[in-house]
This record gives C-alpha cells, structure tokens and sequence, in this order.
C-alpha cells in the first residue's frame, strides 16, 4: 500500500487493489474531505474503506470529530460514485451532529 500523503485521511482499498487505484482514489477522497472542511471546519480523523461487490463497490465513511465517530455507507457502480454518495449522505449527519453540538454548548452557556 502505498504511504499516506495525509495521515489523518485514511483510504482502505481491497488487497487486489492495483497502485493506480490507491493514488485516484486517494486524491478523490482527499478532495472531498477538503472541500467539506473548508465549510464545516476540520475534524480528527477520516477513514475511507472501498470494497468491491457483486454489483460494483461499497464505500464505507468514517469521521472522528470530538468526541463522535459519524459513519455512513454506499453502494455506486465504481469505487468513486460510492465514495461520493456516502460523503453526500455523511455530510448531512455532521452538519447535524456539529450543530446539536453547538446548541448543547450554548445552552451550557445560559
């Protein structure tokens, strides 16, 4: 596997996954990640696992952010449209998750 240019996005491919996969792949999830922190803000860890399936791959998303693991799964025709989907699916469950947050830490507050 080859070494990760981002230690804290992790992509996991198949074994039989050739070289070419893990760099297109990796820049893809790369770019994802970092589009959505860009609006969201940063968080911890995020582990990308791409498996393929009967009919195509199954992407499974993970973020550490705080003290929650967010994960969320997709089936697409390749490695990519599944990633996509469960980043899209995911997106919406930190949104959330970061804003019960910030109403916790509010009401905290009063």
């Amino acid at each position: 596997m080859p070494r990760s240019i981002c230690p804290r996005i992790q992509v996991q491919l198949h074994h039989h996954a050739p070289a070419r996969h893990h760099r297109e792949l990796g820049a893809f999830v790369r770019y994802c990640v970092r589009r959505l922190e860009r609006e969201l803000g940063a968080s911890e860890r995020w582990v990308v696992t791409i498996v393929p399936e009967m009919r195509g791959f199954r992407s499974t998303v993970a973020v550490h952010d705080g003290d929650r693991v967010l994960q969320r799964s997709s089936n697409g025709l390749d490695g990519a449209l599944a990633t996509w989907d469960a980043l899209c699916i995911l997106e919406q469950a930190l949104r959330e998750s970061r804003a019960a947050r910030t109403a916790r830490a509010f009401a905290f507050d009063l």
